[in-house]
């Protein structure tokens, strides 16, 4: 494959740093290729702050209340709390308030994609007469990701630099009580993952290649353990733990501009991505019931990217053109471990009404030298607000608001051509709605 260096012509900015001569013309197409992307909405990393709109309404600090059938991803052993049966639907929508790239080639640009939606939905039983209930819920994501349409590149054209995944997790599980108020509970995690990506896909110049990637798709399994105990009558203990999930994506597709070369847009037949994975997670939390009015809940939790995102590596062959080559490119990752706090407060307004809110707070986990434009959950702080109506005996509805402060991360990275200050910053809003039905 040819090297990769900067283009012939300078261009009229800055100086900036590029690549030496060892680097492979494919670079930045194959290490972006290779990141799992995150959308715009708050999140720790990739996961989401909740799950829920009561979940997210007291920031994710939830982990010892787990109280709707969404708790099948947050605190499995909640389910068997809900009554005979319960329902619930829950649907939000994130807006990129401030999501953007800044680079010494005069880019300033917010995401193309503003709006990103969200949403679940659960259904658990617990058969009369029995401890135990037995619930499936189904999460699901579309459109999430970055999108740059309209990026100043260092080869002087204007190009496309974005990155789409929808990923779906059904999680069926079972929680049972013990005579003595303590539920356990496990929940089977299946996840599926497909990912778009453009990368510059117009451009070919010198020794880059732009590349398309579309179809690539994989899926993992894991399970998450819960526990909920009772320490005194207005105390209780949460606990969860998820072992790590891999998520190999195959069977992609992806079109190489390789027009610079002579051999036009070269397809390749069969794309694997390697090195996606959710990492292992531990919950511990507390709920204190300081009047029969105010709830108080606490919850750290501990993500170990450090083992999750460690580098990560494409493969594309089957060209359809001979004489280009296959690709395979390992990227560096070297995420850091997140230490996640969550503080959420409920409040009973009068018998119908409960009010809610929160505070959310974790590193940034993406050491600077790897950041990307398409891969930039860097979020930080979250606040956010809710409350919860009664619409009769058996119906209710939840709202939440979530607000994530603006970070802002100036970076070099050596493998991508961004210059020495290129700048991230990712700010964005949520609006949550969840109907509940206990029956």
């Amino acid at each position: 494959m040819p090297e990769f260096r900067a283009a012939n012509r300078e261009p009229p900015r800055r100086a900036v740093h590029r690549p030496g001569p060892g680097a492979s013309g494919g670079l930045l197409a194959a290490c972006l290729a290779c990141l799992p992307p995150s959308g715009a909405q708050a999140s720790n990393g990739l996961n989401l702050i909740g799950y829920g709109a009561e979940s997210v309404a007291m920031a994710g600090a939830d982990v010892a209340i787990a109280a709707d059938t969404l708790a099948l991803n947050t605190n499995p052993a909640g389910i068997a709390r809900l009554g005979p049966r319960a329902f619930d639907l829950h649907t939000a929508v994130a807006h990129a308030v401030d999501v953007s790239h800044a680079d010494d080639f005069g880019n300033d640009q917010s995401v193309s994609n503003r709006f990103i939606p969200v949403g679940g939905v659960g259904y658990v039983h617990r058969p009369e007469g029995s401890r135990c209930a037995w619930g499936i819920a189904l999460f699901g994501q579309g459109g999430a990701g970055f999108v740059y349409e309209d990026l100043n590149t260092l080869f002087g054209t204007v190009d496309e630099l974005s990155s789409l995944v929808r990923i779906a997790r059904l999680s069926p599980g079972v929680a049972c009580e013990s005579a003595g108020g303590v539920h356990v509970g496990a929940a089977l995690a299946v996840s599926y993952a497909d990912i778009e990506q453009k990368i510059f896909p117009n451009t070919s110049l010198g020794p880059f290649f732009g590349t398309d990637l579309k179809g690539a798709s994989g899926w993992g399994a894991t399970i998450k353990l819960g526990l909920l105990a009772p320490l005194s009558d207005t105390l209780t203990l949460g606990a969860t733990y998820t072992p790590k999930v891999s998520l190999p994506l195959r069977g992609g597709r992806l079109v190489s501009n390789q027009s610079a070369a002579g051999r036009g847009l070269v397809t390749y037949h069969d794309v694997d991505i390697d090195g996606m994975a959710l990492p292992d997670e531990a919950s511990l939390g507390l709920a204190w019931r300081v009047s029969p009015d105010w709830l108080v809940s606490a919850e750290l939790t501990w993500l170990n990217w450090s083992d999750a995102a460690t580098h990560s590596t494409l493969t594309a062959t089957h060209p359809d053109n001979p004489a280009a080559p296959p690709i395979s490119v390992t990227s560096t990752l070297d995420w850091r471990d997140q230490i996640v706090l969550a503080l959420g407060v409920a409040w009973r307004y009068d018998a119908e009404t409960t009010v809610f809110g929160g505070i959310n707070v974790a590193r940034n986990p993406i050491p600077s030298e790897h950041l990307s434009p398409i891969l930039a959950p860097i979020g930080e702080k979250h606040l956010t607000l809710g409350m919860k109506r009664a619409l009769n005996r058996e119906w209710a509805l939840s709202l939440a608001m979530e607000y994530q402060f603006r970070n802002t991360v100036t970076y070099t990275n050596p493998d991508l051509p961004l210059g020495q200050n290129a700048t991230e910053r990712n700010e964005s809003v949520a609006a949550h709605a969840m109907f509940g039905k206990r029956w």
